[in-house]
């Protein structure tokens, strides 16, 4: 069975490295290719490739550029040229992660222990030391469902996935919805979609993958900004794969309750950091959700 991975890179060189260099002693990486699609202008995630190409990199490494800006472009540029490898799987990570031994061999454990066509693993945050404790058990770093292994699911998050080059092609040729570009939510877009389809999903909760935390993602306004964006995009992919007049009264009814919870959450605040916090994260969820409602697409600062 022949393994492809996909790496969506912009800007960041030296977590590339990192990742291509941690690839050749994962289990199971035997006849790996990879993939690596970059649109910075610079291209300085190709000239990393280059690199290691002329230094016996010892899997076959293809590089292409994303000729137009945003996530999905990189993704899409990635999937296009992945199944030109007439693949069987097609595995896909971020540029500044890196996986555990197991991950590969877990991602393809579950997919054949529970017939099914896409599997996704955490993405574990890894802070800076020092910092405090409220930050680290904050969800919206990483991105980890916290489901047993093996549960069947729909998944979210495109930063550690591996699905089937069928359950691929059937996406074809719009694989990653270009209205994501720059906000974010282009993966859950693509799996809701994939779900849609009749495709299946599992969790993989031993395919771990680490992604580093910067000192400037630990400021309230990245993780305002982040919170904002992220429950935005979900209510805007929903309006795109759930339209009608129904799906929409039910989506306002909800985001009308949760600002209910913020305003009656708000009010407890003052009797302790817990439910300030807790108060903060509504309101910035119900902001987000208000403002697509109204029509407003966030933008996310890390945009491809």
């Amino acid at each position: 069975m022949k393994n492809v991975l996909c790496i969506c890179t912009y800007k960041r060189p030296e977590g590339l490295r990192k990742l291509l260099d941690t690839l050749p002693s994962i289990d199971g990486s035997a006849g790996l290719e990879i993939v690596v699609s970059d649109n910075d202008v610079a291209g300085e995630g190709l000239a990393v490739c280059d690199t290691l190409r002329s230094a016996g990199y010892p899997f076959s490494l293809h590089s292409v550029t994303a000729n137009e800006a945003g996530i999905s472009a990189a993704r899409n540029a990635a999937c296009q040229r992945a199944l030109e490898l007439a693949p069987d799987r097609i595995a896909f990570l971020d540029d500044d992660e890196w996986p555990e031994s197991q991950w590969l061999t877990e991602l393809i454990r579950v997919q054949q222990c529970c017939h099914v066509d896409v599997v996704g693993g955490p993405t574990l945050p890894v802070f800076p030391p020092g910092t405090a404790v409220a930050i680290r058990q904050n969800p919206y770093y990483g991105a980890d469902m916290g489901l047993p292994d093996e549960t069947i699911c729909q998944l979210q998050a495109g930063g550690n996935f591996l699905l089937t080059a069928s359950a691929l092609k059937s996406m074809a040729p719009e694989f990653f919805h270009p209205a994501f570009a720059h906000s974010g939510g282009e993966d859950l877009a693509f799996f809701t979609r994939l779900q849609q389809k009749g495709y299946t999903m599992a969790w993989a909760a031993n395919a771990v993958v680490h992604e580093p935390v910067p000192e400037s993602r630990l400021q309230d306004d990245w993780i305002r900004q982040r919170i904002i964006n992220i429950h935005n995009s979900r209510v805007r992919v929903m309006q795109l794969l759930k339209p009608g007049v129904s799906h929409a009264v039910l989506r306002g009814l909800k985001t009308l309750a949760l600002g209910t919870v913020a305003l009656l959450t708000s009010c407890l605040a003052w009797t302790g950091p817990d439910w300030a916090e807790r108060a903060r994260h509504l309101r910035w969820k119900f902001q987000g959700k208000l403002s697509a409602h109204l029509g407003h697409a966030t933008i996310r600062e890390e945009s491809y």
